[in-house]
């Protein structure tokens, strides 16, 4: 029928401008670039060009831009002739990643539909969508906010509480909360970026943000203290300030470790105070085939599916416990459902299907389970990420996507990261910063294994309590394979004979 040709039409265009892109790229890796490449890059006008130009060579303007990463410098100089530009690494694209960027064309397409019809068609997308989420999450009974911006979610949410602490801030604005201000709670270990975007948002001063200490004596140092927490929100309602929001995390940004959510939830219930979870390790939640009772250990969680999933075109979902207030606070604006923002989700999910989301979960889990035991077995490299399994081994990833374990359980025993470090053998199973001299060789070291082992991929970062450490983090593959045993092996072999040669760790 000729209706459905429009859809077909769409997607045979948008698929041919995907294989021309990855074309474009290959014929330049094979030609070595050439005079004309990245010159798009140079050629800018200052006023948009009178005549108008063929659909086909703006494509080719845009192919260029793509393929060729820009040299910097839009000076035709003496010095730039016969420099090349770097060609640019394309994201890789499985069918279902594919399918995902062609429903962006149709979303776009299907904005001008007739008003009335689009919404139906937004509202249905947008169901089958967050009915999905929450049964692959275990979050009953929830409702889900679509967004492109990570932290959108939490600014709304925030938002929410404001509406719901302060009856008149409708009314009254900022006034509504002059007298006794608001109260945002967030983790030490967490970036501060988060906290002062949600405050620039929302016009709230910096002293509505508590920043809470981590532990000290017992436990991860990069886990919220729960007692520490519970003295600053006592302190703050004897001083008329009010508790809004806590941001906890189910695997912090680094080292993928996961707060006390059982007493957090607690705290927060007792109080009357919002607990929004992030992190990698809320992953898990979709990789386990036995749905439990579900287990509500928060109100809202962050979800990045498509950095989780390696697909590309996916917006944020923030599923969060339904009410009233969302209306109010902007998460179901009207103008959001208008939109099929949650298209390209559902088209990728349905392409999946629920096996393919647990497959590519439970293999990432198990990726990091290996290479932490292999690494373990290092006296003089000492692991800062949480054990997988728990710290007495309890659950390995294949029990625990066949056997119920509580929601709580399961994030305590999973690991989403694996982060370690060279350290001299005097502070061996210590966890103090290691001496200055140990940051250049842990740097150098992962150099190498970068240069010498690229299937598994590892990151370089710093950590302020202990120092540059090695980071490897399957979930944020962007769509690359996750490393097998034989992939896993060779990186070993390689850690292996830097750690016997001393090379650059002597």
């Amino acid at each position: 029928p000729a209706h459905q040709s429009v859809i077909s039409g769409i997607e045979f265009q948008a698929s041919q401008v995907i294989e021309r892109l990855e074309e474009a790229v290959e014929k330049a890796e094979c030609e070595g670039g050439g005079s004309s490449a990245g010159q798009a890059w140079k050629n800018s006008h200052a006023f948009l060009p009178l005549p108008s130009k063929p659909n086909n060579e703006i494509l080719s303007l845009l192919e260029d831009m793509i393929v060729n990463e820009d040299s910097g410098s839009h000076n035709n100089s003496p010095d730039e002739e016969g420099v090349v530009p770097s060609i640019a690494p394309l994201p890789q694209l499985d069918p279902a990643a594919r399918l995902a960027v062609v429903t962006h064309s149709v979303a776009a397409y299907a904005s001008g539909l007739e008003r009335s019809h689009l919404q139906r068609l937004c509202t249905r997308i947008t169901s089958d969508t967050t009915r999905w989420l929450s049964h692959l999450f275990r979050f009953f009974d929830c409702a889900a906010f679509i967004h492109d911006d990570m932290l959108e979610g939490i600014v709304r949410l925030t938002r929410m509480m404001l509406h719901y602490k302060y009856p008149k801030y409708l009314e009254d604005g900022f006034d509504a909360l002059t007298s006794h201000p608001p109260v945002i709670y967030s983790s030490v270990a967490s970036p501060l970026g988060v906290v002062q975007h949600i405050c620039r948002q929302l016009g709230l001063p910096m002293y509505c943000v508590r920043p809470v200490p981590c532990n000290t004596l017992f436990g991860s140092q990069q886990k919220i203290d729960v007692a520490a927490l519970e003295r600053l929100i006592d302190e703050d309602k004897s001083n008329n300030r009010i508790p809004l929001i806590v941001l906890a995390d189910a695997g912090t940004t680094i080292a993928g470790h996961v707060d006390n959510i059982v007493r957090l939830q607690e705290l927060c219930k007792q109080h009357d105070i919002w607990l929004h979870l992030r992190g990698h390790s809320l992953a898990a939640l979709a990789m386990v085939s036995v749905q439990n009772v579900p287990s509500r250990i928060a109100d809202s969680f962050t979800l990045p599916l498509g950095i989780w999933l390696g697909i590309p075109a996916l917006p944020v979902v923030t599923l969060y416990r339904e009410s009233t207030l969302p209306l109010v606070a902007g998460l179901t604006a009207e103008h959001f459902t208008r939109r099929l923002s949650s298209l390209s989700l559902w088209a990728a999910l349905q392409a999946l299907g629920r096996d393919g989301v647990q497959t590519k979960v439970r293999e990432a889990f198990e990726s990091s389970e290996q290479i932490w035991k292999k690494i373990s077995k290092y006296p003089c490299l000492r692991l800062l990420s949480q054990q997988p399994g728990g710290e007495a081994e309890t659950f390995t990833v294949a029990e625990l996507v066949s056997k119920p374990v509580s929601t709580a359980v399961l994030l305590e025993v999973v690991a989403c990261t694996v982060v370690f470090q060279f350290v001299p053998e005097s502070v061996e199973g210590e966890t103090l910063r290691v001496p200055s001299y140990y940051d250049k060789l842990n740097s150098w070291l992962g150099q190498i294994l970068q240069r010498d082992a690229p299937q598994v991929p590892i990151e370089i970062c710093e950590l302020e309590t202990n120092g540059v450490v090695l980071r490897y983090c399957p979930l944020e593959m962007g769509g690359e394979k996750i490393p097998d045993a034989n992939d896993i092996g060779m990186f070993i072999v390689c850690l292996e004979q830097q750690l016997a040669l001393g090379s650059p760790l002597g």
